[in-house]
């Protein structure tokens, strides 16, 4: 019997404004402590930073209400009365 194989999955590193981003699992605790200390409000302008490397910054995600009666929607968001998880017994 084979022995299981693991997959390796290459991530390229973005840059955008001398703010440097990929994908990481190897975080030493002095890189941790560091985020933990900078101050709220720079964290948050990293965090967009990164976000509009790999998301366009002008484009908004739309919801939209499918099938509000029968809870025919997909999606299993548990908080939503449309998901598929509640059994509302409406035909559509």
């Amino acid at each position: 019997e084979d022995a299981p194989t693991t997959e390796t999955i290459t991530v390229e590193e973005r840059s955008l404004s001398g703010y440097n981003a990929s994908v990481r699992h190897d975080w030493t605790r002095e890189e941790v402590e560091a985020i933990y200390n900078t101050p709220w409000l720079e964290l948050l302008y990293q965090a967009a930073t990164v976000h509009r490397m790999y998301w366009d910054p002008m484009e908004v995600q739309q919801c939209t209400l499918l099938s509000i009666k029968t809870g025919g929607c997909t999606e299993d968001c548990k908080y939503c009365s449309q998901s598929v998880r509640y059994k509302t017994h409406v035909k559509p």
